[in-house]
């Protein structure tokens, strides 16, 4: 099973849930993939909701962020992103807060999470899906390049010498030894 046939289960399982408070709309992709302002810090924007108005197709996109690979935190990510599809147009605002209080989420309605009642309700439910078939992506591993440094030589001799964009958008330098423009 991949992550997307997962997550895709989920929303299927979810459904009765949703259709007793807020029923899902039909048609909703849900995917592993980085949140549209992509974070490298670990804890932010782990989830987000994409209203159908956005979409060619007319379908409510949910994005779950690859550095969550906990089957109950996903699925609690999961759980409040789909309160977004259900309340469209809400935000953290309107029927929302309600919603994610009766689906036992915790926390303030803009960064909710799995609590002990949400754990007890939804662990047969999460349990029956079986592990999240995903490797967390370690991000704040990721070692930000330092300045690209630019290649420049003289067409002549073939002397090379390196710099920065700011500097060669100033100008190349000058061949010492032939006197010709590097490029």
């Amino acid at each position: 099973m991949t992550r997307e046939e997962w997550l895709t289960q989920a929303v299927e399982e979810l459904r009765p849930v949703f259709d007793d408070l807020h029923p899902l709309p039909q048609k909703i992709r849900v995917t592993c993939g980085f949140p549209s302002v992509r974070s490298t810090a670990l804890k932010k924007r782990i989830g987000e909701h994409w209203s159908p108005k956005a979409s060619e197709d007319q379908t409510h996109e949910i994005l779950i962020s690859p550095v969550l690979d906990d089957a109950v935190e996903v699925f609690a990510v999961l759980v409040h992103e789909l309160g977004h599809a259900a309340t469209d147009g809400d935000g953290h605002q309107g029927r929302f807060p309600g919603l994610m209080r009766s689906l036992h989420l915790e926390g303030k309605p803009t960064a909710t999470v799995a609590g002990t009642k949400f754990r007890e309700v939804f662990k047969d439910l999460i349990e029956g899906l079986g592990e999240y078939p995903h490797a967390r992506l370690n991000v704040g591993n990721h070692k930000k390049q330092a300045t690209r440094m630019l290649k420049a030589s003289c067409p002549a001799c073939g002397y090379t010498v390196r710099l920065t964009a700011k500097w060669s958008g100033l100008g190349l330098p000058i061949c010492p030894v032939d006197h010709v423009q590097f490029i």
